[in-house]
């Protein structure tokens, strides 16, 4: 029950107390970056290893090319689905 509510603390503290998160943060990509950067602060290595700056720098990497290979596998969706319907 403790892990709950440390999990409830900590995402309260994330949307402070409920508001939305696209509403503190902004568009998508600050959104993923945000995910990503804290995703890097809980690993333990990573966060002895690297300066905060690094870690936003990496994560803006990390989502671009995130943004990149969705927008290659998209296309490559739709492609798949032109050629079956034969367009």
């Amino acid at each position: 029950m403790a892990n709950e509510e440390q999990l409830s603390r900590l995402l309260a503290s994330f949307t402070v107390d409920g508001t939305p998160l696209t509403a503190l943060i902004g568009n998508k990509l600050e959104w993923s970056v945000t995910i990503l950067t804290a995703a890097m602060l809980s690993n333990e290595n990573l966060a002895a290893s690297m300066e905060a700056e690094e870690m936003v720098d990496a994560a803006i990497n990390y989502s671009n090319l995130i943004q990149e290979r969705l927008g290659y596998y998209e296309s490559v969706k739709v492609h798949s689905l032109e050629r079956l319907l034969g367009t």
